[in-house]
């Protein structure tokens, strides 16, 4: 139920799709402040299981990742609360949905199921799938057709085929990265509140 008796305002959908693109940029430079940071007490290099890595590229992702899930899931808690009850939960689902995504794109890898080749393509479907259904666990019990947000998020994500050169993703790419998604799922989000009558406030 949404607790705002007034029902969201229009502004809440723009703001959801400028906080949410803004995620990965900020991201992206507090990956490289906290690396810095991090190469400032082991040094340049880091050794892994007897190889010697870079330090900044080996601990790229392992930083990114965490951070961009926590930085998008506590921006859009911050907008969600207002209108959905006890949505607390979404800043873990966001960040668990990051990561999840990342550890299936890395499985088949690991496990040398792909011959060293990595589809970018696939890989997008895969972070929509996860983050979608990772929230969706909060959206089911708050919103009718809940189910519709994992496919927004799918179709956000997969959309991103479309700014990325051959099977890479440049700097460009890499900026914009939230931008689509933010857009699927802030149209999702208008049509899902449209269907919920607005209530009295409820705690958060």
């Amino acid at each position: 139920m949404i607790p705002n008796s007034e029902g969201p305002r229009w502004s809440l959908y723009p703001t959801w799709i400028i906080l949410t693109s803004l995620c990965v940029p900020i991201a992206f430079f507090l990956d490289i402040a906290i690396t810095r940071i991090i190469i400032g007490f082991v040094g340049d290099f880091i050794y892994v299981d007897g190889v010697r890595h870079i330090t900044e590229d080996y601990l790229g992702m392992f930083v990114f990742v965490p951070v961009v899930g926590l930085l998008t899931g506590v921006l859009q808690y911050a907008l969600l609360r207002r209108y959905l009850p006890r949505m607390g939960w979404w800043v873990l689902a966001t960040t668990g949905g990051w990561l999840l995504g990342v550890l299936l794109i890395a499985i088949p890898g690991w496990l040398n199921w792909t011959g060293g080749s990595f589809n970018l393509d696939l890989a997008f479907i895969l972070m929509g799938l996860s983050i979608g259904a990772g929230q969706w666990l909060l959206l089911q019990r708050r919103l009718p057709w809940a189910a519709w947000w994992i496919v927004a998020n799918v179709v956000g994500w997969g959309l991103l085929a479309l700014i990325t050169a051959g099977n890479s993703l440049g700097q460009f790419g890499l900026l914009v990265l939230g931008l689509l998604p933010a857009c699927t799922t802030a149209a999702m989000l208008a049509l899902l509140m449209n269907r919920v009558r607005p209530t009295q406030p409820h705690g958060a």
